[in-house]
């Protein structure tokens, strides 16, 4: 492992014959959090074979380190290693599978929202959805009216052209079709959910996953809503270096999870 102590600890990860999680990249997300939004953050790599190893890893992570974003994993695999820790009390762990479904989720509600589209009549269809099992029921849960999952192993019988045929907006979930569909998020917009659920972690709103991994869809929700109301008119989503991102998304995440009043 590499890097210096933090109160959020961006981890790469990879498998041993893998190639190593660039320490230059991670150092530059971690630069690009601490200078925009003021959070503490440091950079590991670590590598593990299995989920097992990889809670081991993380758990080996310096004292001061608070919460743990983690990338360049298997998605199955992280959220293995999330639940695990999380059940032992462990350090709270942000996979990049959620940030990604957070991003993707506010870019779909955004070109929407330009097509005059309203989410609860429109019609989405996640390309890959087998790569990011999250991005469905956020989708979902955000109020889009027809979700539709495709996988490559659906193209004989469904061609994802006569899928998307009447689509409103189709995702690539998986990054490798090419066109002009929604993509997964290069990593500047995958770090915008983090300072503001960070600060949810630090102020105990966001529950522990244990055994469930849409624990929090409520919050993922909020983040993604949060993310639209700061988007520029000639931008799919706002930049970290907005001085609201992290604000809007913490109190997007307080309202979410504030009990229903009495009457």
């Amino acid at each position: 492992m590499n890097g210096l102590r933090a109160g959020l600890a961006i981890v790469g990860d990879s498998a041993p014959g893998e190639p190593e999680p660039s320490l230059a990249l991670l150092r530059s997300d971690a630069q690009a959090i601490r200078e925009h939004t003021g959070v503490p953050a440091s950079a590991f790599t670590v590598r593990s074979r299995n989920a097992g190893e990889l809670s081991a890893a993380l758990r080996s992570l310096p004292e001061e380190v608070e919460a743990v974003y983690l990338t360049g994993t298997e998605p199955a695999k992280a959220r293995a290693a999330q639940r695990d820790i999380a059940a032992s009390g462990g350090v709270p762990v942000i996979t990049e599978e959620e940030t990604s479904g957070i991003v993707l989720t506010a870019a779909v509600l955004t070109r929407s929202h330009r097509l005059q589209v309203a989410p609860f009549a429109a019609t989405v269809v996640v390309a890959g959805s087998d790569t990011m099992p999250l991005l469905v029921p956020l989708l979902v849960a955000s109020g889009v009216g027809e979700v539709v999952a495709w996988r490559r192993d659906d193209a004989a019988g469904y061609p994802l052209a006569e899928v998307a045929r009447n689509a409103t907006v189709v995702v690539d979930a998986s990054g490798d079709l090419g066109g002009t569909v929604l993509v997964a998020p290069d990593r500047s917009a995958g770090l915008l959910p983090l300072p503001g659920l960070f600060a949810a972690l630090r102020r105990g709103l966001v529950a522990r996953p244990v055994n469930d991994p849409l624990y929090q869809l409520d919050v993922h929700r909020a983040c993604a809503h949060a993310l639209t109301t700061l988007t520029p008119v000639d931008r799919l989503l706002p930049e970290l270096s907005d001085p609201d991102v992290a604000v809007r998304v913490l109190d997007a995440i307080e309202e979410a999870l504030r009990p229903p009043r009495k009457r």
